[in-house]
């Protein structure tokens, strides 16, 4: 049993608990005997798994690099609240570059990590399985992770810089929509089309100037006069089933 916080796979964990760490070991943690069970259904790499008393059974039915930790030191290794006697360190999703061939949502400068979760949930659950993220929170932080609820290792991930991006459009010749408070009403979108992009902005700023300048659309979503914007991941939800239903006919 590892009990000492020197021990080489406890300091990993607190090495992945920051945006270089993660950058420099391309790994990332996740916790929850059913986030677990799910990764290894979808076939994600495992590096190795440390798990306490409580999680013995669960481990010893996986057949994986496995090792048993004080309930004391996981607890304190746990992001959770009430941790489930189980963390581990996996690979990090392959980033991609080529054109989509599905819906994409674009993330233009999103920096709330629940919000990103969220957001890649529903992205895979209405068919848009590209995510574009430009100037964003960190997509591998452990709360992005946790609230995608295993979403982000089911999308195609990209990142790039806004410049990258209009260049990425140009040559794709996807129509691209950006959600924009004084955008035409979503509700009245209609006809079938092809692939299409939806831009999601800042929370507090909106859509940068230079994605709205390359667009094809602006669209908002009608609100009561005393509510001046929605939350950006229950905006962007909204506005990915309206396009996947009224303009796919799914």
């Amino acid at each position: 049993m590892i009990t000492s916080k020197q021990n080489q796979y406890i300091k990993l964990i607190k090495v992945l608990r920051t945006k270089k760490g993660r950058n420099e070991q391309k790994k990332l943690i996740i916790e929850g005997k059913k986030t677990i069970l799910d990764c290894i259904k979808m076939g994600v790499e495992f590096d190795y798994i440390l798990y306490d008393n409580s999680a013995k059974d669960f481990v010893d039915t996986l057949n994986m690099n496995a090792f048993e930790i004080s309930s004391e030191l996981l607890q304190e290794l746990s992001s959770h609240i009430t941790p489930q006697g189980v963390i581990a360190v996996v690979k990090q999703p392959n980033f991609v570059t080529d054109k989509p061939q599905s819906n994409f949502l674009v993330l233009d400068g999103l920096q709330d990590s629940g919000n990103i979760g969220t957001i890649l949930r529903t992205a895979l659950a209405t068919g848009f399985k590209r995510v574009i993220m430009i100037d964003c929170v960190d997509i591998f932080s452990e709360k992005v992770v946790n609230s995608s609820m295993t979403a982000i290792f089911n999308l195609n991930l990209q990142k790039c810089k806004r410049n990258e991006f209009i260049s990425y459009i140009k040559e794709w010749n996807y129509p691209l929509y950006v959600a924009d408070l004084d955008g035409e009403n979503a509700l009245h979108l209609t006809g079938k089309c092809g692939i299409i992009g939806l831009v999601i902005g800042n929370e507090g700023n909106g859509v940068s100037e230079e994605i709205k300048n390359v667009a094809t659309k602006s669209i908002t979503l009608p609100m009561d006069s005393s509510i001046e914007s929605l939350n950006a991941s229950i905006a962007a939800g909204i506005l990915m089933y309206i396009i996947n239903f009224n303009l796919k006919g799914e």
